[in-house]
């Protein structure tokens, strides 16, 4: 059921307070009365049920009726993806965050067909809100700054994950050749693929390649066929 984001929400406090977006979006949009019940969102494992005691101008008081904790999936994974046309990065950021994703890793490439605006990170913040306030994941991602291909593979290493990169060469590796005892971060390239020098340049780091299909698969495809795939090996 959809919830409404909390980062307040613990297993401690009794009262929470609702401003901003989600006050408007209770009180104007869905028309909440004093009295209905709720369902809250912590964005950090917590989820929770709570009823509305008093909605005012400006926010909403409600009183948390129950909680429970969930930790996060293990082992975790994350996705790099190149910026693509036509809001399908976006697209991206919204189904893999339904699927677990812990962090985005957004890149430049070679054929990457646009480029970053001021707003870009915004955007994919306000998806991945939106998107685990609507299947009850707790667990909000985190997003990280545009890079460049090198400088995002080093971010990604930073942060602990493993790169495995899903390769249009087709390997002999599928996804159940992974191990289950490691953090990954999977990437895929643009539209048009990685370039030669990014292949190149990637098999002599020796990182992981993977095939996803007996197909080609589009960026947006292959981002998501990585985040089901992983949670089907992972089983959770």
């Amino acid at each position: 059921m959809p919830s409404f984001y909390c980062p307040e929400l613990d297993n401690i406090v009794k009262i929470v307070r609702l401003s901003g977006e989600e006050h408007h979006h209770l009180a104007h949009v869905l028309r909440n009365k004093e009295g209905d019940i709720i369902f809250l969102n912590s964005g950090k494992g917590f989820f929770g049920k709570g009823e509305i005691i008093s909605i005012g101008k400006n926010d909403t008081q409600v009183e948390i009726l129950e909680t429970r904790f969930t930790p996060k999936p293990q082992p975790a994974f994350s996705l790099a993806f190149s910026l693509l046309r036509n809001k399908n990065d976006e697209w991206i950021v919204e189904k893999a965050t339904e699927l677990g994703a812990e962090e985005f890793f957004p890149m430049r490439t070679q054929y990457s067909v646009r480029t970053a605006s001021l707003n870009t990170v915004k955007r994919f913040q306000a998806t991945a809100l939106s998107a685990i306030k609507q299947c009850d994941n707790p667990w909000l991602p985190f997003i990280h700054p545009v890079l460049p291909l090198q400088k995002a593979i080093a971010a990604i290493q930073q942060a602990g994950y493993e790169p495995v990169f899903a390769s249009e060469n087709l390997p002999n590796n599928w996804m159940d050749s992974l191990k289950l005892d490691r953090n990954y971060c999977f990437f895929v390239g643009p539209e048009g693929g990685f370039s030669a020098e990014e292949f190149q340049w990637l098999n002599s780091q020796h990182f992981t390649a993977i095939r996803l299909s007996s197909r080609i698969l589009r960026a947006e495809t292959a981002a998501v066929a990585l985040a089901a795939q992983f949670n089907l090996l992972r089983k959770q």
